[in-house]
């Protein structure tokens, strides 16, 4: 008898023990399963498959409650079958830092921009979990049916807004006009004036290369002609140089000559000065021949100033403006 009291006595310590442990357990792991929580509830009018019950609830990427019932429900004089998911979010995690430390409202976070979408756990097992975060900018979607607690706006996932993209795309309108563009590219293709055009195009380029092959060959003929002018033209000017050099020192000679013979004239004439008086017609005629000499030696020295210049003259001559 004293040893089954004591069996049934160290089973009852085992069992509180475990109850122990397991509060403890639950007190220090910071699992606030009695904490506060705010429920809201997402319908949807599409599958669901893949969200269970304890799915995560996410934002930005850390979990802040959890999936807590799923099921489908009548809406609308039981003519709207929607899955009705309703999640649990710690309302310690929705509190506004820049206020006091109550919590805001369920309406206070939808009109923020609080939204949600459902996404892929992993694309091995399919398993979905609902991520919650504030994008103002998206459109509301909601149901007008009354619920149990707030409904909080959802957005398609990445799947559904691109069938919904899909479904706005006028295929028999984009099926027509595609239809049209192969026929008009198969008329425009098989069209004789084309195909006539196209040989026209391929002799007007077979003449285009012609013409620069002619082109390439003048132009070459055209170089060493001249290079030929430009060598004579060189060999004419150096005979021109060397030509009108000597004459220049001819002219040059017969200047001096002709100074010294004017300088001696003008000596002559101031020696023979009392020959005769003011008016006397022989001084008179010395002064006429004085300065006729006077006058060819400056139409000498233009001419010496003239070649100097352009010595080209003894060959072409003087124009009109010389």
């Amino acid at each position: 008898m004293s040893r089954k009291a004591n069996s049934v006595a160290v089973g009852i310590f085992v069992v509180l023990t475990v109850t122990l442990a397991t509060v403890l357990l639950v007190l220090f792991s910071g699992n606030p399963w009695w904490s506060p929580k705010q429920r809201f509830v997402l319908l949807y009018d599409s599958s669901i498959h893949g969200l269970n019950v304890g799915a995560p609830v996410t934002l930005k990427g850390v979990r802040v409650g959890q999936v807590s019932d799923i099921y489908p429900r009548l809406y609308g004089d039981n003519t709207a079958v929607l899955n009705t998911v309703t999640i649990e979010i710690d309302e310690s995690i929705l509190k506004d830092s820049t206020h006091d430390s109550s919590p805001l409202s369920a309406q206070t976070l939808i009109d923020r921009g609080l939204r949600a979408q459902l996404r892929q756990q992993s694309l091995l097992t399919g398993l979905l979990y609902v991520d919650v975060d504030f994008e103002p900018n998206k459109p509301r979607e909601t149901k007008p049916f009354a619920t149990d607690y707030p409904q909080l706006p959802t957005t398609p996932t990445n799947l559904e807004q691109l069938s919904r993209d899909l479904e706005a795309v006028d295929l028999n309108a984009l099926m027509s006009d595609l239809q049209l563009a192969v026929n008009g590219a198969s008329r425009l293709l098989n069209d004789p004036e084309l195909q006539q055009l196209a040989g026209n195009l391929n002799a007007s380029l077979e003449k285009v290369d012609t013409t620069v092959q002619t082109l390439e060959r003048t132009l070459a003929n055209l170089a060493s002609n001249y290079s030929a002018v430009a060598g004579d033209a060189r060999t004419f000017l150096s005979g021109l140089e060397s030509d009108s050099t000597a004459a220049l020192n001819k002219i040059n000679e017969t200047l001096d000559n002709l100074q010294s013979s004017t300088e001696a004239f003008e000596t002559f004439a101031d020696n023979a000065a009392f020959l005769s008086s003011d008016d006397s017609p022989l001084l008179y005629n010395l002064n006429n021949a004085a300065t006729g000499l006077n006058q060819a030696s400056d139409q000498l020295r233009e001419l010496s100033n003239l070649l100097n210049r352009k010595p080209e003259v003894l060959i072409y001559g003087r124009t009109e403006e010389e």
